[in-house]
């Protein structure tokens, strides 16, 4: 797929996505220092004011970058290969003002999730522009499937929540059976094409795409229903079997790009 795109969109997306990772360890080692700001009594009111001033910053970015849009939809400008384009500087914008209201709401303990969900964002990022759709697709189920069995373990090691681990496989099913509805529609629709980022371009690359997010679908269901049947213990383990066939698939496509 990517040695059909055009030289400057090769170049674009490569910068963008090294933009991405650069913002994303810009604001971990942000984050690293507001955690150890806050979480210390005597410079708490320090990191709580900077909460604050990174809140309203995040706030006019993003007012900015939503007239920024709006302007260039307005001027029908070619903002195709802009790194800075409005919309781009909304979603940063976006991520910043939920990243705050979030500590701002439950604390330093919640700058901790961040360590993990912008790293994710960002590698969930570059699978998108460099590996098949299936690929995202599949990595996308095997990151919900982590999620559900890492809350599914905590509940199950709960007093009060056992049943929770319950309703994380009642989640996983609901998101299997929407997958399996909507890629059912589109192979029997043989809508092989569709706008993705701004321009028209081919969804999955063969028949054999289907069946490989079928799989994975198949296998987010059973994972974590496994893992809430069968015990905490269990559960962990899942997950080194989540991450084992990420990686299988992730090499089979790699492989496959070459």
């Amino acid at each position: 797929m990517a040695d059909n795109r055009k030289p400057i969109e090769k170049d674009f997306i490569t910068n963008k996505v090294l933009m991405v990772f650069t913002l994303c360890l810009f604001g971990i080692f942000g984050l690293i220092f507001l955690y150890r700001l806050i979480s210390h009594g005597n410079t708490y009111g320090v990191g709580h004011t900077v909460v604050q001033v990174v809140l309203w910053i995040g706030v006019a970015l993003l007012l900015a970058g939503v007239g920024k849009t709006i302007r260039e939809h307005q001027q029908h400008a070619d903002v195709q290969y802009s790194i800075w384009r409005g919309r781009n500087i909304s979603i940063v914008a976006a991520v910043v003002v939920v990243c705050m209201l979030v500590i701002q709401r439950f604390g330093p303990t919640s700058i901790k999730l961040f360590y993990i969900i912008l790293p994710a964002l960002a590698i969930y990022y570059l699978i998108y522009h460099s590996y098949l759709r299936e690929f995202f697709i599949i990595s996308l189920d095997c990151g919900v499937a982590a999620v559900l069995l890492s809350f599914a373990r905590r509940a199950l090691n709960s007093a009060n929540y056992q049943y929770a681990a319950y309703a994380c496989a009642a989640v996983a099913l609901v998101i299997a059976l929407a997958q399996f509805y909507v890629l059912r529609k589109v192979q029997n629709g043989k809508q092989v094409e569709g706008i993705v980022d701004g321009r028209r371009t081919q969804l999955f690359a063969s028949a054999h795409a289907y069946q490989m997010m079928y799989v994975s679908a198949l296998l987010l269901v059973l994972f974590v229903a496994l893992g809430a049947i069968a015990g905490a213990q269990v559960a962990y383990y899942l997950l080194f079997a989540v991450f084992g066939y990420l990686f299988i698939t992730a090499v089979y496509y790699t492989v496959k790009m070459m």
